[in-house]
């Protein structure tokens, strides 16, 4: 039953990339009684039900961050090269020239938009959390340390069925992440309204100045922000044309 039951645990390691990794040092006592057999199956499942404590936690945090995210379609107006798209003045006195600038699409179909930013809901329900005290494997160890053989056998198969739970959420993880692109965006113009975006009414004659949020395309400055999106008609569960981290055009 030792036998069956060592043979058990070492299946369930294999499901580990830890475990797998330190497979030339078999935790296997080469002599030994009985007693000392069973010792190291209890050692083996106790460090097992820590990795999948900590693996459980993450993959409820990342459960519960992902019910917490929202997708906003977003368009940029206008033209890279400014040719056409919204009035923007300097304040050097130029006068207003082209601009481009990203605005919420209401109108596209879906994914006929630029991009999906990400954003977080608001209300208590999607604020972090603290951090359990004692750890997140406090249980788990404890279940680790006593039990009879058969006890561990039974453990030792709920180890293996929640391993596949959580490689099988560890795949979906990656199909999202792997659609994700970083999109470089800054603020142009200037809060007091020194200058910026013209804005006003429809037959002002004077305008206010507004700051906007664009593609920050420079090659010399870093970008005010890096914002998580899905761009262009790129979704998790399909093939993704723009690779993680890749910034706009």
């Amino acid at each position: 039953m030792i036998g069956r039951c060592a043979a058990a645990v070492a299946a369930a390691l294999a499901l580990f990339p830890a475990g797998a990794a330190a497979a030339d040092d078999s935790p296997w006592p080469e002599h030994g009684s009985q007693a000392a057999q069973i010792r190291a199956v209890r050692s083996v499942v106790g460090r097992l039900d820590r990795k999948v404590a900590l693996m459980e936690w993450s993959a409820a945090r990342y459960a519960h961050w992902s019910a917490c995210v929202r997708r906003v379609p977003v368009s940029e107006y206008g033209d890279p090269d400014r040719q056409f798209g919204y009035a923007y003045d300097e304040g050097d006195g130029t006068g207003p020239g082209f601009m481009p600038a990203l605005a919420v699409d209401r109108t596209s179909r879906a994914r006929r938009e630029d991009y999906l930013f990400l954003a977080f809901r608001r209300g208590e329900d999607c604020r972090s959390h603290a951090p359990k005290p004692g750890g997140t494997a406090d249980v788990a160890t404890a279940s680790g340390r006593r039990g009879t053989l058969r006890t561990l056998e039974r453990r030792v198969r709920w180890l293996k069925r929640s391993a596949r739970r959580l490689l099988a959420a560890s795949k979906r993880f990656d199909a999202w992440e792997s659609c994700v692109s970083q999109v470089p965006v800054t603020e142009y113009g200037d809060p007091d309204g020194g200058f910026g975006y013209r804005f006003g009414h429809a037959g002002a004659t004077s305008f206010a100045y507004r700051p906007a949020l664009a593609i920050d395309r420079s090659d010399w400055d870093d970008p005010d922000y890096l914002f998580l999106a899905f761009a262009g008609g790129d979704r998790p569960g399909r093939p993704c044309r723009n690779e993680p981290g890749e910034r706009a055009d």
